[in-house]
């Protein structure tokens, strides 16, 4: 046998398959997303209905996708320990306060604390730097999650002396938004915590469906709201659409978020279009 000659043979074969296969790979990829024509005519249509688009519109109109997550319980006692210090009085099931700071379980995977008494947490500083570090450590001390969040974005909350810093769940390259963290810092004091998380499974594709794509969100639901700027539009997970039978598992489908400059967020089912309150 020639082994020379089989040996070219093989690589241009092997080439071809290359080349095949990577064409295969860009129709995907292009079939999984609108056109840029598409997208300069959203951002026209919008502005003619009075709707500034500061950001980029996503172009995705691929597969749509299903998260699977389960209940994450809080160790109660350990959290109260933590943003209350000891003295703390327990009023039923769900609320503990001290002096003049109360902290609330909001479900067995949330809660609200609310500092304003003598006793409330310091932070000392009221850099982002500074808050995010502070509450890195208080949250191990609680045996919270904060590794599996990230920091969504940082209000302007106007005025001098307070901070706002929003958190946001992260799981395998998606934004996680029912699993959040808001920290509210006054004259470099810890005043307000909002914390709720789940914890992610798995991802998984739901066959033969796909996303709608963002802009026709864009024109068909949000051109109402004239005079309103966009600032951010993303995708992630949210929404409760189901529980197994005599499980706790949960499931979470993927959503689009559009959120404006003055920071409210609008939520859309990204398989059917409908808005998620």
């Amino acid at each position: 046998m020639d082994w020379k000659r089989a040996k070219i043979i093989l690589i241009i074969v092997f080439t071809i398959l290359n080349i095949v296969l990577a064409f295969a790979w860009y129709k995907n990829i292009k079939v999984e997303q609108v056109s840029q024509q598409t997208i300069t005519n959203t951002g026209l249509i919008m502005a003619k209905n009075g709707i500034n688009v500061e950001c980029p519109i996503p172009k995705y109109k691929g597969k749509d996708y299903i998260l699977q997550y389960k209940d994450s319980p809080l160790d109660k006692t350990k959290i109260a320990d933590v943003l209350l210090g000891k003295g703390y009085v327990k009023s039923g099931n769900d609320t503990y306060t001290k002096d003049m700071n109360k902290l609330v379980f909001t479900s067995d995977s949330g809660f609200e604390y609310t500092g304003v008494g003598e006793n409330n947490v310091k932070v000392y500083t009221d850099s982002k730097e500074g808050i995010n570090a502070k509450f890195k450590a208080l949250a191990s001390k609680m045996g919270l999650p904060f590794d599996e969040f990230k920091q969504d974005y940082y209000p302007d909350t106007k005025k001098v002396n307070e901070k706002l810093l929003i958190y946001k769940g992260f799981y395998k390259g998606y934004e996680v938004f029912d699993n959040f963290i808001e920290i509210q810092v006054i004259n470099k004091e810890m005043c307000g915590i909002k914390y709720q998380y789940n914890k992610p499974i798995s991802i998984t594709a739901r066959r033969d469906i796909n996303v709608i794509p963002v802009y026709q969100i864009l024109i068909t639901k949000m051109t109402k709201y004239q005079g309103i700027d966009i600032c951010n539009v993303d995708m992630g997970f949210k929404g409760y659409t189901g529980v197994d039978k005599g499980t706790t598992t949960l499931y979470e489908g993927l959503s689009w978020r559009i959120r404006n400059t003055d920071g409210r967020e609008f939520y859309f089912n990204a398989r059917n279009g409908e808005e998620i309150k």
